[in-house]
């Protein structure tokens, strides 16, 4: 999983990527922070890349950054049995 931070110009900009982000089955988890005309959610990798893609070929998009996280089942040491 990884959390995206997209940065947007302007409130339709916004809006539309919100909406987008919104309608995806793979999106975990979405914070939109209007003031500032940010989104950051968090969703598997190749799914939310892709998304991504669609949001900049709407335009307005001026930056985004994406960042790897470990939730606890996905971190090798959740997947070890516990010793006694």
């Amino acid at each position: 999983m990884r959390v995206y931070v997209l940065v947007l110009r302007g409130a339709p900009a916004l809006t539309r990527a919100f909406d987008r982000v919104m309608e995806s089955r793979h999106v975990a988890s979405c914070l939109i922070e209007p003031e500032s005309g940010r989104i950051r959610f968090l969703a598997p990798a190749r799914a939310a890349d892709a998304l991504v893609e669609q949001i900049y070929d709407d335009g307005g998009l001026t930056w985004c950054s994406r960042h790897d996280v470990n939730l606890a089942g996905d971190a090798p040491e959740a997947r070890r049995p516990l010793s006694a």
